[in-house]
């Protein structure tokens, strides 16, 4: 709604008119998207109320219905060439209806099974990075207990050291 004429306007529609001028549609005073102002609720209660053609009627649909259960109808419209359904010849895969007649099933699990590959090769290096670093871990692990006990030889206090170490290294 525009503060000053209170002209109310739908939204896709005002966008449109401002994208070639910055007036009011009725009674041309200047007015910009800033300063427009969203209508009051009892407009927008006598809206909802309004009744409404469906927007899938040039594919067939004749519903008519409140404007505030637009919404819900076009998700559920089975005339709504966007609507997902699943391909019932043996792939399953879910696709808008317009889709559905260029839609090939081996091509779809061909590009699924490629898509698959790649990522069992992608884990499968990202896995022999890991072996190799838990390998360098290990061989550390192993260093740092034969400096340990090199330590603790030539130290005896420091023998309660490797037990708190060994009892950590246990919990770990």
């Amino acid at each position: 709604q525009a503060p000053h004429c209170e002209h109310a306007f739908c939204n896709a529609c005002i966008t449109q008119w401002f994208s070639q001028q910055q007036t009011c549609p009725v009674d041309r005073s200047v007015v910009t998207v800033a300063h427009l102002r969203p209508v009051p609720r009892i407009m927008r209660n006598m809206l909802s109320k309004l009744q409404i053609t469906c927007d899938n009627a040039v594919f067939g649909c004749t519903a008519v219905v409140r404007l505030d259960n637009l919404m819900a109808h076009l998700n559920d419209c089975e005339h709504n060439p966007k609507r997902p359904v699943t391909c019932e010849q043996g792939c399953g895969l879910e696709m808008p209806k317009d889709e559905l007649p260029n839609h090939n099933c081996i091509k779809h699990l061909r590009s699924v099974v490629q898509q698959q590959q790649t990522r069992i090769a992608e884990l499968e290096k990202t896995s022999a990075e890991h072996k190799h670093q838990l390998a360098e871990q290990k061989r550390d692990i192993q260093l740092l207990k034969a400096y340990m006990r090199a330590i603790r030889s030539v130290n005896p206090n420091l023998q309660n050291l490797e037990e708190t170490i060994e009892y950590n290294e246990i919990l770990e």
